[in-house]
C-alpha cells in the first residue's frame, strides 16, 4: 500500500528518519450489521494510504529540534522510487494541510520552506478545483500521463452543507474517533470555501473515509443524490 514513504524493516537497526516498522496492519472499529442493528468490533486491517500519512506526519511530529524536518523530508524524497515531483506534491498537497488543520505552525512553516526550495517545473499527476463563485460548476480534471478525464460537478455551498449533515446522520452509530475524523474534514472543508479555495484534499480525505469505513454503512448518503459530490473521490 505505501509507496511514498521509507518503512523500518522488521528486526534491522533503522534509519534516524525512518518510519518506526508497524507490520503494515492498524487495528479499527468496523461497523456491521446484526440482527438488523449495527454493531461495532475492532479488527486488525491493512494499513489504508491515509494510515501511513498519519503514521508519516506522527513520526516527523517527534523530530526535535523542528529544523530538522527539511533533512527528514529530503531523505524519503531521495528513497522515492518514482518521479520526485509525486512525492513533493505528496507533500504539499497532501501531508500539509493535514500539519495545518493540526495547527502545527512550526512544522508547516519546515514544510513550506522546504517545498519552496523544491519548485518543480514538471507535473506526472494534477488535480485542478476551481472554486471561484461556489454556486458555479466545479471542473475536476486529472492529467496522469497522457490521459485526460474532465467532470463537471454542480453544487452550492449550501449543497456542501446538506451533503455533511447527511454524512453526520449515517455515522452517527460509528466510534467517536471515527466521527471527529469525518468532522474534521468537514469543517475545514467548509472553512476553504468560504475563503473560495481549493477543497479538493478535503474531498479526497473524505472520500477515503468514507472507503475505510466502508460504503454500505452511508445508505442515507448513496440514496441521495448529494452522492453525486462525493462519489468521485472515493477512489
Amino acid at each position: 500500500m505505501n509507496s511514498f514513504y521509507v518503512i523500518a524493516e522488521e528486526g534491522k537497526e533503522p534509519n534516524e528518519f525512518d518510519i518506526p516498522y508497524f507490520g503494515g496492519t492498524v487495528g479499527q472499529n468496523q461497523a456491521s450489521f446484526v440482527g438488523g442493528s449495527i454493531g461495532i468490533k475492532r479488527v486488525d486491517k491493512p494499513a489504508s494510504t491515509r494510515d501511513y500519512d498519519v503514521k508519516f506526519r506522527a513520526f516527523m511530529y517527534s523530530i526535535k529540534p523542528v529544523y530538522k524536518v527539511p533533512q527528514f523530508l529530503d531523505y524519503h524524497l531521495e528513497k522515492y522510487q518514482g518521479d520526485p515531483n509525486e512525492f513533493i506534491y505528496q507533500i504539499k498537497y497532501v501531508i500539509l494541510p493535514q500539519v495545518e488543520r493540526g495547527n502545527r505552525s512550526s512544522y508547516s512553516k519546515m514544510i513550506q520552506d522546504w517545498l519552496d526550495t523544491k519548485n518543480p517545473k514538471t507535473e506526472s499527476a494534477s488535480y485542478v478545483i476551481n472554486t471561484g463563485n461556489v454556486s458555479a460548476p466545479i471542473q475536476i480534471q486529472q492529467n496522469s500521463n497522457h490521459s485526460t478525464q474532465t467532470q463537471k460537478i454542480k453544487y452550492s455551498k449550501e449543497n456542501l452543507n446538506d451533503l455533511f449533515e447527511v454524512i453526520r446522520k449515517d455515522i452517527e452509530k460509528l466510534d467517536k474517533e471515527i466521527r471527529e475524523d469525518f468532522e474534521m474534514e468537514m469543517n475545514y472543508a467548509v472553512k476553504q470555501l468560504s475563503k473560495e479555495n481549493d477543497i479538493k484534499p478535503q474531498l479526497f480525505n473524505l472520500g477515503s473515509l468514507i472507503k475505510d469505513v466502508g460504503l454500505p454503512i452511508f445508505t442515507g448518503l448513496t440514496s441521495s443524490g448529494l452522492f453525486e459530490i462525493i462519489k468521485p473521490f472515493i477512489e
